[in-house]
């Protein structure tokens, strides 16, 4: 069974402590999000993540070790080099991000537009890879929109 919903999905209790059936305020967030895509020998992996977005983490499952998989952001159309995963051990490799204000910005919110995560080819190494992001508004903020409904 799957559901499907809009983003954001926010997070918050329907009444006050008062238990009087007022809607208490907005102060408890987001949901987590995560999606997977396997990647194999000598091709990329892509995952599409919604505009507005941050990303907390990105790893592989590592099951044919290599090297090491660059990794990179791509938002309307202009790609950003944000780091690398090695895949030189079997297990869970996470993702080393380029220390540096561009990359911490992007992660943070990737902008206005749908971005794809890419972990670039290299010779052999495969697995699963996973991003962890918590779903917003294009503008970052959890603020629900068009539902035309009310909570009374």
């Amino acid at each position: 069974m799957s559901s499907t919903f809009t983003v954001p999905m926010r997070l918050n209790t329907r009444q006050t402590t008062s238990n009087d059936g007022t809607i208490s305020a907005d102060t408890t967030g987001a949901s987590v999000i995560t999606q997977q895509a396997t990647f194999t020998a000598a091709a990329n992996s892509t995952i599409v993540i919604p505009a507005g977005s941050i990303i907390h983490f990105i790893q592989a499952y590592v099951n044919d070790t290599a090297t090491s998989r660059t990794l990179s952001l791509t938002v309307n159309g202009v790609t950003s080099s944000i780091g690398a995963i090695s895949t030189t051990a079997l297990g869970v490799a996470a993702a080393a991000f380029t220390a540096d204000a561009a990359t911490a910005n992007l992660l943070a919110n990737v902008g206005a537009y749908d971005c794809t995560v890419t972990l670039g080819a290299e010779a052999s190494s495969a697995g699963v890879l996973s991003v962890m992001y918590t779903g917003r508004n294009q503008d970052g903020t959890i603020t629900p929109y068009g539902s035309g409904y009310t909570n009374n």
